[in-house]
């Protein structure tokens, strides 16, 4: 399964994150106290990003439904079994809006440009056991990235757009590349109508991990444009946009 993946399924995202007093109005352009670090609560990126794709392949395929309340679309957050860390929705090919709760004790996972790859994405290379052909299926669902934002309280965080940087170093900081092994356990229903069953599966991408946020509104969103390079594709670009209206408890 891969949606970046791939069922050819290739994903990207920026996030804007709009978070009002996250940060003192007299916080640097490029101050980083946002990021919670290339290992955080101790655990390794790439751990993180495998928790957020059990997670993620366990949503409901189709689309996603109205909030009868706000007329925004439902509240789709998550977290790993150990209710640690807040997962946010992929947004490839979406706009998204929702109103959410969430707790201010938790961290925030925010994907970016992240791919999956297993033995349930129908192309040949991920038949063949080799791991290596699995990485560079997960790969190629996070090329084309050419332009992101992340912000908070409407300042952007993580960005690049035209001649537009902030802290363009955390790149590296928040790739994940040639995971090891691990075992996804796709269910009968699941976001990608994958077949069901346990497969050894790799991750790829950009994992932005942002620090609690304090109690209060806030507001997050997240946008995106990919270059798609994959033969056939219908789309030469693909954008994603989410908003997120957080109360923090």
């Amino acid at each position: 399964m891969l949606i970046n993946r791939t069922y050819t399924l290739f994903l990207c995202f920026v996030t804007t994150v709009t978070i009002f007093s996250y940060f003192t109005p007299l916080m640097g352009a490029n101050s980083t106290d946002f990021f919670a670090g290339e290992e955080p609560y101790g655990k390794p990126l790439q751990e993180w990003a495998k928790d957020y794709w059990q997670w993620d392949v366990g949503q409901p395929p189709g689309d996603i439904p109205k909030d009868v309340n706000t007329n925004l679309d439902k509240c789709i957050v998550g977290s790993d079994r150990q209710k640690v860390m807040i997962f946010l929705l992929q947004a490839y090919d979406l706009t998204y809006s929702s109103k959410c709760n969430i707790s201010s004790g938790h961290p925030i996972l925010v994907p970016l440009l992240i791919g999956e790859c297993d033995p349930s994405v129908p192309e040949a290379r991920t038949k063949t056991g080799n791991i290596e052909d699995l990485w560079a299926c997960a790969k190629d669902s996070d090329e084309g990235f050419i332009a992101w934002e992340v912000s908070l309280d409407n300042r952007p965080l993580f960005q690049k757009a035209g001649n537009k940087e902030v802290n363009a170093h955390l790149k590296d900081k928040i790739l994940v590349r040639n995971s090891s092994l691990f075992n996804i356990t796709i269910p009968e229903v699941n976001r990608y109508e994958a077949p069901a069953g346990k497969y050894p599966a790799v991750v790829d991408g950009y994992y932005l991990i942002l620090n609690p946020l304090p109690p209060g509104e806030h507001t997050l969103t997240y946008k995106f444009t990919q270059e798609q390079k994959i033969p056939g594709a219908d789309l030469s670009y693909v954008n994603g946009e989410a908003r997120y209206a957080l109360t923090v408890n």
